[in-house]
């Protein structure tokens, strides 16, 4: 996926540039890097995330395996 394509699925996913990780849930835009504010093409990392019904409206994302 590069910056301004629409994340097909949530998770988190690596810069290619700088290995920066951000969170997206499926449907936005991928962002320039946040550490060197280019375009960037973005990897998959973690492909499944779950919400916690008490964090819902935060929108805080919690990554499998961590509680």
């Amino acid at each position: 996926m590069k910056t301004g394509q629409d994340a097909n699925r949530s998770g988190l996913y690596v810069s290619e540039c700088c290995l920066s990780v951000i969170a997206l849930v499926k449907g936005q835009m991928f962002s320039r890097c946040p550490r060197c504010f280019e375009l960037a093409p973005w990897e998959i990392t973690k492909p499944r995330l779950r919400i916690s019904s008490s964090d819902r409206e935060d929108d805080h994302f919690i990554p499998d395996g961590i509680s």
